[in-house]
């Protein structure tokens, strides 16, 4: 087999380099990891692997026009699924598009493929439409789906797929990446390392778009002052956060590294902290608030990220969240 482009998860590449060089890649996969962790990457390696016209002992080469129109994802023989919207539902219609795709016999390869992403997010009746694909898949035909966590699916989806859990990589090899493949700065891959969390993809996205690189400093920033802040002030910042909910997402994201660092810096585990920059001021938020108001900070960050991925109201659960957050004084 060719060299994969995959960073780390090693074990699971290892597993589906076989699966490929035997003729034995199952028809339903299911990958499942943090968002940004490599699933994309890594299912679409899969495909470029069976679709790939170099020899076999090249594939997938990564040069040939079947690899390279897997990478810009406009190959006949593969189709992404996703939610319409960021951050939106997966709703029926592109799962009927999917099992139209399906039915149709290669138009290149010997196989196809279809990748769902965050199928997590699909509604109940596309998950249900779905099954059907699952339980009677043509021979040729592959599926993969893309979620961040198995038990969110539906038990009869999960059971019948071969399931891949993918883990977060070291900051030492997300830094490393970094450096060599995508040459960054090292201060620059050191600090996104760790705000990462093992997501290489979230690193590199970060990396490349200097506007989200502001949003993430803006966003503790933000965290610090409403700490300071009075109610009028708080509910008139839950009004602008909650308008966008996609960025909400990655500030609830950020808080909640905020408070991990302060449980941290409360529990004498300094040399752990994510956000070195801002380490007086986290300290002081420390010295400030109980390890018990730290904690149940962390557990509503928890459940309000999860009730904003089931599409509750941006606004009210932005400003349950504020009320819920400790004054400093």
């Amino acid at each position: 087999m060719g060299q994969w482009p995959v960073i780390g998860h090693d074990w699971a590449v290892r597993q589906l380099q076989q699966a490929v060089a035997e003729g034995e890649v199952p028809h339903a996969l299911l990958i499942t990891g943090p968002e940004g962790v490599g699933k994309a990457t890594l299912a679409l390696t899969v495909a470029a692997a069976l679709l790939c016209t170099a020899p076999p002992a090249e594939r997938p080469c990564g040069t040939c026009s079947a690899c390279r129109r897997v990478a810009s994802r406009n190959h006949p023989d593969l189709l992404v699924v996703e939610p319409e919207a960021e951050g939106g539902s997966l709703k029926i219609e592109p799962i009927r598009d999917l099992e139209r795709f399906m039915i149709l016999t290669p138009a290149e390869a010997r196989s196809k493929f279809a990748i769902v992403q965050h199928f997590e997010r699909a509604t109940p009746s596309a998950a249900n439409a779905l099954l059907k694909t699952l339980e009677e898949p043509p021979a040729y035909a592959h599926l993969i789906l893309l979620a961040t966590d198995a038990d969110t699916l539906l038990p009869t989806v999960v059971s019948r797929s071969q399931h891949f859990a993918l883990r977060p990589l070291s900051r030492l090899t997300v830094q490393q990446a970094l450096q060599q493949r995508w040459e960054a700065a090292p201060e620059v891959a050191e600090r996104l390392a760790r705000l990462s969390c093992g997501r290489l993809g979230w690193a590199v996205q970060a990396l490349t778009d200097p506007q989200r690189r502001q949003q993430i400093d803006e966003a503790v920033l933000k965290w610090l002052t409403l700490l300071r802040q009075e109610l009028p002030a708080r509910f008139e910042a839950a009004a602008e956060l909650a308008k966008d909910p996609v960025q909400l997402a990655l500030v609830l994201e950020m808080w909640q590294l905020a408070w991990r660092d302060v449980l941290l810096l409360q529990t004498e585990n300094a040399e752990g902290i994510t956000y070195l920059e801002q380490q007086a001021a986290l300290r002081e938020v420390a010295t400030s608030v109980t390890v018990g108001q730290t904690v149940n900070a962390l557990k509503t960050l928890e459940q309000a990220q999860e009730a904003l991925r089931r599409n509750a109201n941006a606004l009210l659960l932005t400003e349950n969240l504020l009320l819920d957050l400790p004054t400093l004084r």
